[in-house]
């Protein structure tokens, strides 16, 4: 009996894998991500689970991966523009680190300048920012384990709704930063065309 070979149906486009997507796009699988943590987060109270302990593990799980994918698209993005040495676009598809994304971030925001405006909810300074983004690490350094973030503020159980706040606050922080440096480099871009025209 002769073996049949699976027809390609295409899924690649229908369902993209976030490694394959394009620098441009990132910013969409990040929002992605956000989008189904929030709506998780929102209903974490109002629906009860058997296992409440393990509850949690999808809602942080995939803001940290909406945090991993608004920093690499920051990196990859005009951000990139502003590093002394723009990073290699495949190391930085490869890694899983948002400590070590976010170390591209502080050179960016401390390039332009941008570190007393650089604030959200949780975050009054780059060392805070540093610190949160630490804790968000802590879940799954490089994919070989998962767990809950130290809350250093929380006096009792680990909090999905304290924890959705301060990530949406950190997330809107990263999105506003990408809109400022898109208008930077428009900005600068006028300038030199307008002095290159006055030649």
């Amino acid at each position: 009996m002769q073996k049949r070979s699976r027809p390609n149906v295409g899924l690649r486009k229908e369902h993209p894998d976030c490694r394959s997507v394009p620098e441009q796009d990132l910013w969409i699988c990040a929002l992605s991500f956000r989008h189904s943590a929030k709506k998780l987060a929102e209903a974490f109270q109002s629906d009860p689970f058997p296992f409440m302990d393990y509850a949690a593990y999808p809602v942080v799980f995939m803001y940290r991966h909406a945090l991993e994918l608004s920093l690499k698209a920051l990196v990859l993005g005009e951000g990139g523009n502003v590093l002394t040495v723009r990073p290699d676009s495949l190391l930085i598809y490869k890694t899983h680190s948002v400590c070590r994304l976010a170390q591209f971030v502080t050179q960016i925001v401390t390039g332009l300048g941008w570190g007393p405006e650089f604030k959200c909810q949780g975050v009054e300074n780059l060392a805070d920012f540093k610190a949160v983004i630490e804790d968000v690490n802590a879940v799954d350094p490089e994919s070989y384990a998962f767990s809950l973030p130290d809350d250093r503020d929380a006096t009792g159980p680990f909090s999905v709704p304290d924890f959705a706040r301060k990530m949406d606050s950190l997330l809107d922080l990263l999105n506003s930063t990408v809109e400022a440096i898109a208008a930077e480099w428009n900005m600068r871009s006028e300038v030199a065309d307008a002095g290159a025209a006055g030649r």
